[in-house]
């Protein structure tokens, strides 16, 4: 049973406004895809000016709408753009975020769901030597294009937290996790398991949560 402490939880969501941003500079706000807006916005909003010794980004899908503009403009014989290019992979957006706030802090990216990256920043606060650790996790999605198969409307968002190993106020049942083929699931069940009253935490998609 993995147990953390989940702190500062953030959801950022495509009707809302991006507050965290204006503290970026307008021309490089302007320039920056709508997902990485919600997902460096919530990444703010969760560390509240504060510090982390580590971050992990998670995405099922990443920016995929930059790589199918990409892919069309081969098929028409042009040549891609190298800023859609280099802003197109899967960690693009981890480095778009340390650039514009000058954060150095160490970080990885992961294709994984909200609950995998949980365990990832797991991982890392038992094996890092550095004492009172804490990790800043950041999910976020936006459904694929409708050319894809995998196609599923769903609003874009992003969710963000910090975790540590101190004063645990999370049991996370890595058994019992469900495997949504559309991880974008995992992360909007577990905001309505966090902001449920203990009461309501009952429910067979949540089962693998439980506050302590």
């Amino acid at each position: 049973m993995v147990q953390i402490n989940v702190s500062q939880l953030c959801i950022s969501r495509a009707d809302e406004t991006v507050a965290a941003l204006e503290q970026i500079p307008a021309m490089q706000r302007r320039r920056l895809s709508a997902i990485a807006k919600l997902a460096i916005n919530s990444a703010i909003q969760s560390l509240q000016a504060e510090s982390v010794d580590y971050i992990v980004w998670a995405s099922q899908y990443g920016d995929e709408h930059k790589t199918l503009k990409i892919l069309a403009d081969v098929l028409q014989d042009q040549t891609p753009s190298p800023t859609q290019f280099s802003t197109s992979v899967h960690n693009a957006i981890a480095g778009l975020y340390s650039i514009l706030c000058q954060d150095a802090t160490p970080s990885t990216s992961l294709a994984a769901s909200w609950s995998e990256a949980l365990i990832e920043a797991y991982a890392w606060l038992k094996t890092t030597a550095q004492p009172n650790a804490r990790v800043l996790v950041v999910y976020y999605d936006e459904a694929l294009p409708e050319i894809y198969q995998e196609f599923q409307p769903f609003s874009s968002f992003a969710m963000a937290a910090v975790i540590s190993l101190q004063h645990p106020n999370l049991q996370l049942d890595i058994h019992a996790l469900a495997h949504h083929q559309h991880k974008y699931l995992d992360a909007l069940n577990f905001d309505d398991f966090w902001h449920r009253s203990d009461e309501q935490t009952d429910q067979p998609q949540i089962q693998a949560w439980h506050k302590c």
